[in-house]
């Protein structure tokens, strides 16, 4: 709720121009930040009228979070632990939004554009992977001498798939292959093939046979005839004369959802009448792609296709066009979740180390690694480790900018990576090396964020006087308002008329999951409507209800509807969320009538607060006397 309230709040910004549009004491607002504040909340409409509104808004937001600084509330542990939570958070969002991910999001939309059909040469390591590498060239320079790509392909691979397929892969897209192997093959024209590559298992040549459009994004649905790995001749025959059978019924009118049910064994989609993620091309197997995208129109069926699990009869229910639109909010969530879940952020994360070591001023200085290495050794036996920190405190290892990094902060560093005291096992010292410079360079440039990323400085001050106001509200406000009971029994005497009923009814109103809870509870509430609350603790959490005195424009009703006592509303859909919603009327009052303090508490603490914080204001304003800039203003709204 905290969070929730001080993102509502958050309409600060810094600025950097020199134009003071409004002080307030010895305190300066500059042009810049007052427009970046209301472009956000308004779109950037350059109205005078809106503009003079939101600047009273600003003005007492300021206020209110300079009488929070007064208050030492940014020194609170829940403050600064908020906004620590809130820095380390935006940190990580923007460090994976930089550049380089950005265009790895760009690339990867862009590649789904098409599908590639590849093949290629595969010379496993095996036990000798010098051999393979051997065998591999081989195969590559008999490749440019001119060698036909498949029996090159069947000759020299040492795995029996890729020699008894000729080495053909099929149609792949983006994230079909190891981002390395993608970048390869995307990187060829149709007919060419790559140099060897090395991979986890082994090398390969990879070849584009040809490039095409992407066929789209398929919903289908499926009946699975499943045949077991082990299965013998008989087996399969019976699978494939199932799978006919089947088929002949769908073309005589059966219902393909009603034979899903009864012969499908796909345990994932049977009891949904077949039905199938969204897929691609290349999400499944050649022969079934090729049957799914060769149906030309919904609702069209296969004939039972055969695939290394089974046979398949498919209907095509939709195919939409592949058209990745990464200005739109959504489509663009999708390819950074794609591309941030996928072994090619790692790409994007060494460019920004070493961005970061450029940024950080980092210059490594010369040291003796032999010698440190022993005296880190002597350090992690010894007893008294202050004292090798002390004593090499002054004896730098590299540096950064305004900051030099000695040879103290390694030790200590070494000392917090031992697991146990008495490790024995020496550590690949060069390596932790790396690892500290890189981990130091890391939170060297977080720590100076601020400094060097405009958009992440306004962010963090944002959310900081947004914390502020919180929780300065709270104590002087919120909290208040609600206590005073005097105050406000006094307030709702002097403003009486204010708080009357308008024409309202005594109800029970029931909301609902969907219309077959609500036409369900409906049925229940006809029969006795007194035991509503029973029957509610019936309905597992799918209905919801609540008594009460409430005016018509309360109610999920349309104009017109009548509210005699005893009558039932009709039942109402919100066409949002398809939430269904009905009325039990127990009492009309049709005219305008007095409330009572009780029934009128909580809207009278809601203007009791206003006037707590109108007066708060003035007493702000008269600490902290406001100049506005007029010429600044009127500049603002041309």
């Amino acid at each position: 709720m905290r969070n929730f309230f001080i993102a509502l709040l958050v309409i600060t910004g810094v600025g950097t121009s020199a134009q003071t549009i409004f002080s307030y004491g010895t305190n300066q607002v500059s042009k810049n930040e007052f427009w970046r504040a209301y472009s956000k909340n308004n779109n950037g409409e350059r109205s005078e009228k809106l503009m003079r509104e939101y600047l009273d808004l600003y003005i007492r937001f300021k206020l209110k979070v300079q009488a929070a600084k007064d208050a030492k509330l940014d020194t609170l542990p829940n403050i600064k632990n908020d906004i620590a939570g809130f820095r380390a958070q935006l940190i990580e969002q923007y460090l994976r939004n930089q550049s380089y991910s950005k265009s790895l999001v760009t690339e990867a939309a862009n590649r789904n554009q098409y599908e590639l059909e590849i093949a290629h040469v595969f010379v496993a390591y095996n036990a000798d992977s010098a051999a393979a590498k051997v065998q591999i060239e081989k195969a590559y320079k008999a490749l440019q001498g001119g060698a036909d790509f498949s029996k090159t392909s069947h000759g020299f691979s040492n795995n029996e798939f890729v020699k008894n397929t000729n080495g053909y892969i099929g149609y792949i897209s983006v994230f079909s292959l190891p981002y390395t192997f993608e970048n390869v093959v995307y990187a060829l024209t149709p007919g060419t093939f790559s140099k060897p590559i090395a991979g986890a298992k082994g090398w390969h040549i990879f070849k584009l046979l040809q490039k095409r459009n992407s066929a789209g994004k398929m919903k289908a649905s499926q009946i699975l005839f499943a045949i077991p790995q082990n299965a013998n001749a008989d087996e399969k025959a019976e699978a494939k004369k199932l799978a006919d059978s089947v088929y002949k019924l769908l073309l005589n009118g059966e219902s393909f959802e009603a034979a899903a049910l009864t012969y499908s064994t796909d345990k994932l989609t049977y009891s949904t009448g077949g039905l199938m993620q969204e897929f691609t091309y290349t999400t499944y197997e050649e022969a079934f792609s090729k049957a799914a995208f060769s149906l030309k129109k919904d609702k069209d069926i296969s004939q039972p296709v055969l695939s290394s699990i089974g046979w398949h009869i498919i209907q095509r229910n939709s195919l939409t066009p592949v058209k990745e639109d990464l200005t739109n909010a959504d489509v663009l969530q999708y390819w950074s979740d794609k591309v941030n879940n996928d072994q090619r952020i790692t790409f994007a994360m060494e460019k920004m180390k070493e961005e970061m070591k450029k940024t950080s001023g980092y210059k490594a200085l010369p040291y003796n690694e032999q010698q440190l290495w022993t005296l880190t050794d002597t350090m992690l036996n010894a007893k008294n480790y202050v004292s090798f920190f002390k004593a090499n405190k002054q004896k730098p290892l590299f540096q950064l900018t305004g900051k030099t990094i000695s040879v103290a902060e390694w030790l200590q560093y070494a000392k917090s990576q031992r697991t146990t005291p008495n490790q024995t096992v020496k550590p690949v010292y060069k390596t932790l090396m790396q690892q500290f410079t890189n981990e130091t360079i890391e939170q060297y440039y977080k720590d100076r964020l601020e400094n060097i990323n405009e958009d992440f400085k306004y962010q963090i001050k944002e959310f900081t006087e947004g914390s502020l106001l919180f929780e300065v509200m709270e104590r002087n406000i919120w909290s208040k308002a609600p206590t005073d009971s005097a105050g406000l029994i006094n307030y709702y005497k002097a403003h009486k008329s204010n708080y009357k009923w308008q024409p309202s009814v005594s109800a029970i109103v029931f909301n609902c999951s969907d219309t077959a809870t609500a036409n369900e509870a409906l049925r229940m509430m006809k029969q006795n409507p007194m035991r509503w609350k029973e029957y509610m603790d019936n309905m597992g959490g799918k209905a919801l209800a609540d008594s009460g005195r409430f005016e018509y424009a309360q109610l999920p009703i349309k104009p017109g509807t009548v509210l005699s006592a005893g009558v039932f509303t009709p039942v109402e859909v919100n066409i949002n969320d398809g939430s269904s919603s009905f009325c039990f009327i127990v009492k009309s009052f049709p005219d305008a009538d007095q409330r009572s303090y009780d029934e009128a508490k909580g809207l009278v603490i809601n203007d009791y607060q206003l006037l707590l914080e109108d007066k708060w204001v003035n007493q702000l304003k008269k600490k902290y006397p406001i100049k506005v800039n007029e010429l600044v203003v009127k500049g603002l709204g041309k």
